[in-house]
């Protein structure tokens, strides 16, 4: 997601997906009840601002289809800033994200004081940051305080890149505005400026064999 499509959010994007796919008359597998919908997730959803160079998108099809001819379809409609690379059969349950790469290119004015709040942080031991969420019972959001310092597995500046790595710790991630927030920049037009590189992923082993008729493609989205 490049352009000005980074700004489209979560829900933007899948239904702009599902446009796509519907478009290219992709076999696509419907939930069921009173409002069908095409069965399709992005594995790990990109905050909205930020570009990225790869996203998983998953979708069912209720009958077997080439890589080829389902990655033409998707490209065929695909607007400028989103481009569908590669596809494969996915066996069992989706993939899970583990470690997400971050990229930004700073002005050299802000390289001196970056390093050095990168080395102050090495020096601490937690980084905290606080989280507004909202609550499920009280009225408003809420506060919370967290350390992420083990949720960044990599943060240093290479040359004039700065180069940042997320990872996951059971359910719970940091925020990349969160780290933008702890070097001192700005949470919102910085995160602008950043790029997701990678998203590195376990596949865990299929439970069951797929039902007659039916796949599931496992698409890296490159946008």
């Amino acid at each position: 997601m490049d352009g000005d499509l980074r700004f489209l959010s979560h829900h933007d994007c899948m239904r702009a997906v599902e446009r796509l796919a519907v478009r290219g008359r992709l076999p696509l597998r419907y939930s069921q009840g009173f409002n069908p919908r095409p069965i399709l997730s992005v594995v790990f959803p990109r905050p909205v601002g930020v570009a990225a160079r790869q996203d998983l998108l998953v979708l069912s099809v209720d009958e077997p289809i080439r890589a080829d001819d389902l990655l033409g379809r998707l490209n065929a409609h695909a607007p400028r800033g989103m481009r569908f690379e590669r596809a494969k059969p996915l066996e069992g349950k989706g993939p899970r994200p583990l470690r997400a790469r971050y990229e930004m290119e700073l002005d050299p004015p802000r390289l001196c004081a970056v390093q050095q709040r990168i080395d102050e942080l090495r020096r601490q031991p937690c980084w905290q940051v606080e989280r507004m969420q909202t609550a499920r019972r009280a009225k408003g959001p809420k506060a919370r305080i967290i350390d992420v310092r083990p949720l960044v597995g990599e943060l240093q500046l290479d040359g004039s890149t700065l180069r940042v790595v997320l990872v996951r710790r059971g359910d719970m991630w940091a925020r990349p505005a969160e780290v933008l927030r702890l070097l001192g920049m700005d949470e919102r037009a910085d995160l602008a400026r950043l790029v997701r590189t990678r998203i590195e992923c376990e596949f865990p082993p299929p439970s069951s064999a797929p039902a007659p008729g039916s796949a599931q493609n496992e698409i890296p989205r490159r946008e």
